[in-house]
């Protein structure tokens, strides 16, 4: 043995006899022992306003670790009051490795019969294909065709790839940060001179291939799925003389009218929304001897328009992850038909629109 091999072994041999007489002497301080822990963060920030909404929003976890070879390593469940009891830390039990994780997590909708999604593994799942995540629909009019007409319960993913769970003592953490799959789109019809609009005359659809989400989170589905709206209901307000609102410094006279604005407002809620996708979104009137098309607009497109100058940082995908609540407004003139000239109004933001038909 050389002499340069003779210090290299003596060199590793006290480096060993120096981490034990450390993982020895730990037992009496207080990190407790010399284990190792692997912990998985989980947040949610990817949302319009850039703060971890995750203990508001997710109530159950389920996290799947796969080893190089594609098999499944452990699989961990956690509620959200364990979660909460853990500051939103999963321990995964796992060999020193590399590992690919992916998370799916869900919230609760306010609606009794939400759908739900399904993991095409069930809860024992032994294959990153095995976590299809799909949601439950009625079949449709037509073989590949089926309908949602009910609100989801949330849907989250994330995943982390090729992450390395080294072999040293101590406690090593990790980040999944969430993305929000599932969106509320809110459509709502006015007058243009603020009489009621009747809800029987119109139906509201948004069409996709989206019900189903693979362990990247990409739409894998060859349904094309109708979404209807699972609430629909009429408001009105009324707009008082601008002469006697509150602060108004005019003398006190007896109001000249009182306004009444009436909107049809139809709710909707979707799966993940892509920009390599082509959704439609569509209003018929069906008003006897008056049916007609009220709009039929590429959805993205329009809901890409309000992402502003504000928004530039993101890409669109990210905008559209982040943005999961939609309101567009559609003014009608007195024949029930879309009054083009007022635009189309999304989350306030006034849209004008260049042409008839964008499909």
């Amino acid at each position: 043995m050389t002499l340069t091999d003779l210090i290299k072994k003596t060199l590793i041999s006290l480096a060993a006899v120096a981490a034990f007489t450390a993982c020895d002497s730990a037992i009496y301080d207080e990190e407790g022992d010399c284990s190792v822990t692997y912990r998985v963060k989980l947040t949610y920030t990817k949302n319009m306003k850039g703060a971890d909404a995750f203990p508001v929003e997710v109530t159950h976890v389920a996290l799947y670790a796969f080893d190089p070879d594609g098999n499944l390593a452990t699989a961990v469940t956690r509620t959200a009051e364990e979660l909460h009891a853990a500051d939103n830390y999963v321990n995964l039990d796992l060999e020193p490795g590399r590992y690919d994780i992916v998370a799916w997590c869900g919230g609760t909708s306010r609606e009794p019969d939400a759908a739900r999604w399904t993991l095409a593994g069930g809860d024992t799942p032994v294959a990153k294909t095995d976590l299809l995540c799909t949601l439950s629909t009625t079949p449709g009019e037509a073989a590949g065709k089926v309908v949602s007409d009910k609100d989801l319960h949330r849907l989250y993913h994330g995943s982390l790839a090729d992450a390395e769970m080294p072999a040293l003592y101590g406690t090593h953490d990790y980040t999944i940060d969430l993305t929000k799959d599932t969106n509320f789109i809110r459509v709502i019809l006015q007058h243009a001179d603020g009489d009621p609009v009747n809800p029987e005359w119109f139906t509201f659809s948004i069409t996709d291939t989206n019900t189903a989400l693979d362990h990247t989170n990409t739409p894998a589905s060859a349904d094309v799925v109708t979404y209807r709206p699972w609430a629909v209901t009429s408001v009105a307000t009324e707009m008082p003389d601008p002469d006697h609102v509150a602060g108004s410094k005019a003398p006190a006279r007896q109001s000249r009218t009182v306004t009444s604005i009436s909107s049809v407002i139809a709710e909707m809620t979707t799966s993940r929304l892509v920009t390599t996708s082509r959704p439609v979104i569509e209003v018929h009137c069906t008003e006897p001897g008056n049916e007609h098309s009220v709009a039929r607009l590429d959805l993205i497109s329009y809901l890409l328009m309000i992402k502003g100058s504000a928004n530039r940082h993101m890409t669109d995908q990210e905008f559209l992850d982040c943005q999961d609540d939609y309101s567009m407004m559609l003014i009608l003139d007195d024949n029930n038909r879309w009054n083009i000239s007022l635009g189309l109004y999304i989350n306030s933001w006034r849209i004008v629109r260049q042409e008839t038909v964008i499909q």
